[in-house]
């Protein structure tokens, strides 16, 4: 495919772009900073309180599971759609992509990078490797979404969050659009696992560009024929998002429990965490998951701050989970580097933030 040159305004505006994005995320997080210092209780606490290592270890090896997992979900849809893909190489090329997925400086999304490091890998195998694998890229995220707007409106249901009188507007908004989320995905996916009306014949694509779209959204329309596969795929999306309330649960359990401070029970959690973490479809590298956690933190124990201190622990622990990635990275620089550049040449974009 031609690479595609990009004009001296199309650079200058992706810049600005990426300028205004961190400018928005550097204003939330220092919002947030501002008003936990405003709270001597949780300032106090954060301090000089006692950590919880064995919480905090048990925070990473939970949050480590669920990347591995992630990655696990990804190689069975490419599986899926009958590409004898190795379990190493995608391994390999998921935390690479996981590695970008964290580093949103100007640079390619980690999603489209993957695409195209596993595309060039298959191509001479599988001619039509390129479709198929940012086909399987999609429906990944698009099950990853769900099982989080999923998880949080069942446990929310479980909980009787709807019947609770002192529910908080804030919670109850985010409740609300959690549970209409999931209710428009789910009819989503009945339309998209319908049986298929008589084929229309389309006319000729006007472009490569078109063709290539229309064989990525035929690559999506051949997991309607698996429709076992997919729940098994959903199974797997609802663990891993359950992985990360763990590892989120355990944080906050290690830096707080020493304190005066308590924090949300592991059952809140289950919605809290995933409530939170769709924030992350908001193309910004960081500031809407931390405002969703914080308030809903604050909503159920009353103090600012103690949210946002546990998602920067998070963050924290997810570059570390991401040096695995650093390994393979300098491991096939090169290969990386002739992946990035085919993926900057082209206007796709997958990225959705970090929502896993």
């Amino acid at each position: 495919m031609n690479k595609k040159q990009h004009t001296p305004w199309q650079k200058f505006r992706s810049f600005f772009l990426f300028l205004a994005k961190i400018g928005i995320s550097l204003g939330i997080l220092a919002f947030l900073v501002w008003r936990a210092t405003q709270n001597e209780k949780t300032m106090d606490g954060l301090l000089h309180g006692e950590k919880i290592w064995t919480s905090l270890l048990l925070g990473f090896l939970f949050t480590f599971l669920a990347v591995l997992a992630t990655i696990i979900r990804w190689w069975g849809l490419v599986r899926i759609e009958k590409m004898k893909v190795g379990f190493w190489n995608t391994l390999r090329i998921g935390y690479i992509g996981y590695l970008f997925n964290l580093a949103p400086m100007g640079i390619v999304g980690g999603d489209l990078l993957k695409a195209w490091l596993l595309t060039r890998r298959e191509k001479e195998n599988y001619p039509n490797a390129g479709p198929v694998i940012l086909g399987s890229m999609f429906v990944d995220r698009m099950i990853g979404l769900y099982a989080l707007f999923m998880l949080a409106s069942l446990v929310m249901l479980w909980m009787g969050i709807f019947q609770n009188p002192a529910i908080s507007p804030t919670l109850r908004s985010a409740s609300w659009a959690v549970l209409i989320a999931w209710a428009a995905g789910t009819i989503g996916w009945l339309v998209l696992l319908l049986p298929p009306e008589r084929k229309k014949e389309l006319p000729p694509p006007r472009s490569k560009a078109e063709e290539f779209f229309r064989k990525i959204a035929s690559s999506v329309r051949l997991y309607r024929n698996y429709p076992i596969q997919l729940l098994g795929v959903l199974g797997v999306s609802i663990l891993i998002h359950a992985l990360f309330a763990t590892s989120l649960y355990f944080l906050a359990d290690g830096i707080w429990r020493a304190s005066e401070l308590t924090i949300p029970t592991y059952a809140q959690h289950l919605y809290i965490s995933p409530t939170s973490m769709s924030m992350s479809a908001i193309p910004l590298p960081v500031g809407p998951v931390e405002v969703v956690l914080d308030e809903l933190y604050r909503d159920e124990i009353g103090n600012e701050g103690i949210g946002l201190v546990v998602m920067l622990a998070y963050r924290l622990v997810c570059l570390l989970t991401a040096l695995l990635g650093v390994f393979f990275y300098f491991s096939a620089r090169n290969e990386t580097r002739a992946a990035m550049e085919d993926a900057n040449s082209e206007s796709i974009s997958l990225d959705s933030g970090n929502c896993p």
